[in-house]
């Protein structure tokens, strides 16, 4: 039986950005895990609220300060023999990235819809990408 002491609770962003060929969504690239995944992390104590743990991890992740439009959406799966429940917002970058590799995350690459779906290595992630897409009709690789 779960104990609420015993689900672990993330937060995380969906980045975009606007193009001329159309809207764009940020990505990570972690080589520790070789896998390309939204920008996301656990909540800690100090950050008081998951949507303050959001803002942190994807300037932690991606070097940019990102500005909150709404609620994406969350993704549930088990890790390490817990529940974990993460929760996006769509963000909105403030300015130009500070990004620097560091053991967590080696680079970021923005991408449309259709590349991130083919790109991310997680059936949760896209999952929620398909729901929310881009606004338009290709979001199907």
């Amino acid at each position: 039986m779960c104990t609420g002491n015993s689900v672990i609770f993330a937060a995380g962003g969906l980045l975009w950005r606007e193009m001329p060929e159309g809207r764009e969504v940020l990505l990570v690239f972690r080589a520790r895990y070789n896998d390309w995944t939204l920008p996301k992390g656990k909540f800690k104590a100090a950050d008081g609220e998951l949507i303050v743990t959001a803002l942190r991890e994807v300037k932690e992740e991606t070097g940019y300060d990102a500005e909150i439009s709404g609620f994406a959406g969350c993704t549930c799966y088990e890790h390490a023999g817990r529940p974990k429940v993460v929760l996006f917002w769509n963000m909105a970058p403030k300015g130009e990235s500070g990004f620097e590799p560091s053991v967590e995350v080696e680079k970021c690459e923005w991408f449309t819809v259709r590349e991130a779906i083919c790109r991310l290595d997680h059936e949760n992630e896209i999952d929620l990408l398909r729901r929310i897409g881009p606004g338009d009709q290709n979001t199907a690789p």
